[in-house]
């Protein structure tokens, strides 16, 4: 994480009895907008951290809150004092958030799913469970949809699909995103960020789909589904190109086609994440052979695997690890 771009704020130096409060009327009414609530026997026990990561105009939200029946809100008063101005795509770590609007059903936010709405339309969020909810919000601008929608931070908030199509798309991306987002520095971050406006520009307006903006963002966000599949599975030596085009729902030809776009063909990008799982093993775990940490990373046969590996390391496996050993 680029450390001194982030700004963090905790509870930790609060007195208890006041904790609640600081992140009621310090934290959450001037950095966020919105307007907590929780019974008084629950507040005593309230603890909280919050990151602000930025990206160009914009930021990410890292919310961590331990407590139960905190609901949320997001209401006129605090739109007209801290307006969003942008949509917002959100996920919920390792809890459940229930979504509630004055005049329609709500729906839950399970973790690990994406969801999309308007940061300036009224809603509450309710944390039910008595335990540490870890939520993460990354705000999309308004500028970049103007012209492509009409008040866009308006938009009713909703999950986002995640069988098919510019939904699975935007959810994809916006999940690997997020995994990334503390090993990328700040032109990466500006460059993925203008994918994610892109893929939700597809995702709400179909008819766009065909512009070069958003399909350069479905062919980014596809390659790093193939990318993302290929991590999960490079250990399986019988991983191929058809394999993979059909999990992801393409052709072979398309999936080779998204690998011409980028440094490295579908061969070479699944032969430097093996090779890269080996170089892990073998620095860190001395205890196992070679040819156990070869095959356990997808190599077929040692030949192919010493090959590969001082093509793109530069050096064979035992001078490797002796040099590791030598620093450790």
């Amino acid at each position: 994480m680029h450390h001194d771009t982030v700004s963090h704020w905790s509870t930790d130096e609060i007195d208890p009895n006041e904790r609640f409060a600081y992140w009621r009327e310090a934290l959450s009414a001037n950095l966020i907008g919105v307007t907590p609530e929780a019974p008084s026997d629950h507040r005593r026990q309230f603890a909280g951290s919050l990151s602000r990561i930025p990206i160009a105009d914009t930021a990410v939200m890292q919310l961590r809150m331990d407590i139960s029946k905190l609901r949320t809100n997001r209401t006129a008063t605090d739109i007209r004092n801290t307006p969003g101005d942008g949509l917002f795509l959100f996920r919920t770590i390792d809890n459940p958030v229930n979504f509630l609007f004055p005049e329609r059903d709500g729906f839950v936010a399970h973790p690990g799913t994406t969801t999309i709405g308007g940061l300036d339309r009224e809603r509450i969020s309710v944390a039910e469970e008595s335990v540490a909810h870890r939520i993460e919000v990354l705000r999309l601008p308004a500028a970049a949809f103007r012209g492509i929608m009409d008040n866009p931070e308006c938009l009713d908030p909703r999950p986002v699909a995640e069988a098919s199509g510019a939904d699975a798309l935007l959810h994809t991306f916006f999940q690997s995103f997020m995994r990334e987002l503390p090993r990328l520095d700040g032109h990466d971050r500006v460059s993925a960020l203008a994918t994610l406006t892109n893929l939700t520009i597809a995702a709400l307006r179909p008819d766009r789909r065909g512009e070069e903006p958003q399909r350069d963002a479905i062919r980014a966000a596809r390659l790093r589904s193939a990318h993302d599949y290929i991590a999960r599975h490079a250990a399986d030596p019988a991983l191929a190109p058809d394999t993979v085009a059909a999990a992801l729902g393409m052709s072979t030809r398309q999936l080779h086609g998204l690998f011409e776009t980028s440094a490295k063909s579908f061969s070479r990008h699944l032969a430097a994440e093996r090779v890269d799982r080996a170089v892990r093993a073998l620095t860190f775990d001395p205890s196992r052979s070679i040819t156990e940490i070869a095959f356990a990373c997808g190599f077929e046969s040692l030949p192919t695997f010493y090959r590969a590996f001082r093509t793109i390391v530069g050096m064979t496996p035992t001078e490797l690890r002796i040099s590791a050993t030598a620093a450790g």
